[in-house]
């Protein structure tokens, strides 16, 4: 019950900052400055518009401009347009279902 309340929380404010969000049984899909961000459903915090997407939960915290993608103050390399990252998988990081490292490869 409590990851229920946790989703629908996330995915009420998610809907009122006008953001575009999907889920599947992949996890939650935010969208913003052409980017997409994948996390698991329990989610703590997702901000996400058209200037870019700030993921914050427990273990990850990951912001992108559309440029660039930063993760737990790190630099994953650069983005572009129609890129998916996802975070589904604990301690990994993946581009487009390429895995990325801290130094941007």
């Amino acid at each position: 019950m409590k990851l229920t309340k946790l989703f629908v929380i996330t995915l009420a404010a998610a809907l009122l900052f006008g953001c575009k969000v999907s889920v599947n049984t992949g996890g939650q899909h935010f969208s913003g400055a052409g980017i997409t961000f994948v996390v698991p459903v329990q989610t703590s915090r997702v901000t996400n518009g058209p200037f870019g997407i700030d993921y914050e939960s427990e273990k990850v915290n990951a912001s992108t401009d559309g440029r660039t993608l930063l993760v737990n103050g790190k630099f994953y390399g650069k983005l572009k347009a129609g890129d998916v990252v996802d975070f589904t998988e604990a301690g990994v990081v993946k581009v487009n279902g390429v895995l990325r490292t801290a130094d941007g490869t």
